[in-house]
């Protein structure tokens, strides 16, 4: 099968340049093992820098090779849940929403890459004099956090511009093959994706009642019926969409009329 190699694939060893954000409890270890057997890259969610969800979603995440994310805010309260983080030797440690000079260090001792997620462009510049490996400029059309002023469009080829040779992801807005395609076009190395991980198609259809399911429960939900491949799988291969080609009148992701 044809995959797209980028930067960002040689750099995580990975087979598609598509990472899972990883959105607090909703990026479980079984959601980021799903990913990551999918092609790309799972990230699981550290609750807040919570050193017991921390372990208990590398339980779930069983064997699969994941990296780990943290709010910075939350991790400058509570810093020794890094030392779980690194003590399981993950792919990636993500930091994101605070400065990330003081950990970077440490990290890159432990031998694992850095991925550093900015809002700004002088943000973008600090992540890169920290020793980001990645950089993920997330604009405002993401979900679940605030602080961006800048859409996706206008800020990736912003930072692509302003990091050099280091490797950008794009969020924010992005859910189909579509959206990846975009986000090379404008210089980007990859895409990050959360939103679009934890939701079905017509999910009342299917399942009436998963919809109202726990996040937590959504996610196992994904990984065992094989939702993340078959997302990742056709949304990676050139030329073609998750969603499929578009019928006339009819929304290119649900299938519904418009």
């Amino acid at each position: 099968m044809a995959t797209i190699e980028t930067a960002l694939t040689r750099l995580l060893g990975i087979q598609h340049p598509i990472l899972l954000a990883p959105m607090g409890s909703a990026a479980g270890g079984k959601l980021a093992a799903a990913v990551t057997h999918a092609g790309g890259l799972g990230m699981l969610g550290s609750g807040y820098a919570d050193e017991k969800a921390i372990r208990r979603e590398l339980v779930e995440a069983g064997n699969a090779r994941v990296g780990i994310g943290f709010i910075l805010w939350a991790l400058d309260k509570n810093p020794a849940a890094l030392e779980v983080a690194l003590d399981a030797k993950p792919a990636a440690v993500m930091l994101s929403f605070g400065d990330p000079s003081p950990y970077t260090s440490r990290i890159k001792r432990a031998g694992c890459r850095i991925i550093c997620q900015v809002q700004t462009l002088e943000q973008a510049k600090e992540a890169a004099a920290a020793g980001a490996d990645v950089i993920i400029a997330q604009g405002r059309d993401a979900g679940g956090h605030s602080g961006m002023s800048r859409g996706t469009i206008g800020l990736v080829p912003a930072v692509v511009d302003a990091v050099g040779s280091i490797p950008v992801v794009a969020a924010g807005g992005i859910a189909d093959g579509r959206g990846l395609a975009a986000a090379l076009s404008l210089g980007a190395s990859g895409v990050s994706m959360g939103t679009r991980f934890t939701v079905r198609r017509r999910p009342d259809r299917a399942n009436p009642g998963l919809r109202h399911r726990p996040r937590r429960h959504l996610a196992g939900h994904l990984s065992r019926t094989g939702a993340a491949q078959r997302l990742l799988r056709p949304m990676a291969r050139p030329g073609r969409s998750a969603a499929g080609p578009a019928e006339a009148g009819r929304s290119p992701l649900s299938g519904e009329p418009r």
